[in-house]
């Protein structure tokens, strides 16, 4: 009888936890990471306030820098320039989204390569890409956390990832190209998405669209990593039908499944060039 197996991301980010917070014990002194937040969004304040509690719990200080909504692009990326020299902060992130009037990506390549724990600039990027980052983008070594951790290997393997965001698809592509599986990538609706999903190993979404995989799509021997996050009756909720986790050999819920380890793996990125700063000074 086949092994159903639903994993549990907190569990594995608390283990996480207690090993980076051991690490970050030995530092001549505490990290510091600085969160750039612009304007007042609830969910945003949810991301903050989770980041904010996993890193003080591994004694990590973290530093808040908000700004009006109304802040113009210009102003946002110069001030970013400026904390990206500060020699008290170890990493920053830039809280998204961004309001739509600013260009995100001018912001993002404002943070500092060796400050960039969420691998959001395009020279982090590309520094991942070419293999010579030190560190991966959150939720790509938050996959290969779970992969790891379930022996289960991508060689060779048909990998679909739905969605070519910043966030999920385009790193987890990276990855997975990286580690020689066969990737396909859809970024836009189609009409054979079944016939793609069905012929599959491992599915990988990333979109923010509810129900976007069910049932009919998979079948027993299917991996689906859920990243896709969207609202819907008031609950945070996936791409993947929740009734595909008593089909699969293995995946991952919304909440609780990506999520916590992504978080933890931002803080492993933060333990990392935290090192490479003292290395340098």
């Amino acid at each position: 009888m086949m092994t159903i197996m639903l994993v549990d991301g907190k569990h594995i980010a608390n283990e996480l936890r207690e090993k980076f917070a051991r690490s970050i014990a030995l530092l001549p002194a505490k990290p510091v990471l600085g969160i750039v937040v612009v304007g007042n969004n609830p969910v945003i304040e949810s991301f903050v306030r989770i980041k904010k509690s996993f890193g003080e719990s591994l004694g990590v200080t973290i530093l808040e820098f908000r700004f009006d909504e109304y802040v113009t692009g210009e102003v946002l990326k110069n001030e970013v320039a400026i904390l990206g020299e500060r020699k008290d902060i170890d990493g920053l992130i830039i809280q998204l989204p961004l309001p739509e009037s600013i260009d995100t990506q001018a912001i993002l390549d404002a943070v500092p390569i060796l400050k960039d724990v969420d691998v959001l600039s395009q020279s982090a990027l590309a520094a991942f890409a070419n293999g010579t980052s030190k560190i991966f983008p959150p939720v790509a070594s938050a996959v290969q956390e779970i992969f790891e951790r379930n022996n289960i290997s991508v060689e060779g393997k048909e990998v679909l990832i739905l969605g070519y965001g910043r966030l999920v698809g385009k790193p987890v592509s990276i990855l997975l190209r990286h580690n020689h599986a066969h990737v396909t990538v859809i970024d836009k609706p189609i009409l054979d998405l079944a016939e793609h999903a069905r012929e599959s190993d491992i599915i990988i979404c990333g979109v923010g669209l509810p129900m976007l995989i069910t049932p009919h799509m998979i079948h027993a021997e299917t991996i689906l990593i859920d990243a896709g996050t969207s609202e819907s009756g008031g609950k945070i909720v996936g791409d993947i039908d929740p009734a595909c986790h008593d089909i699969v050999a293995l995946s991952t819920p919304v909440p609780g499944g990506v999520g916590p380890v992504a978080i933890a793996m931002l803080f492993k990125n933060l333990l990392i060039l935290t090192r490479e700063n003292y290395r340098s000074k």
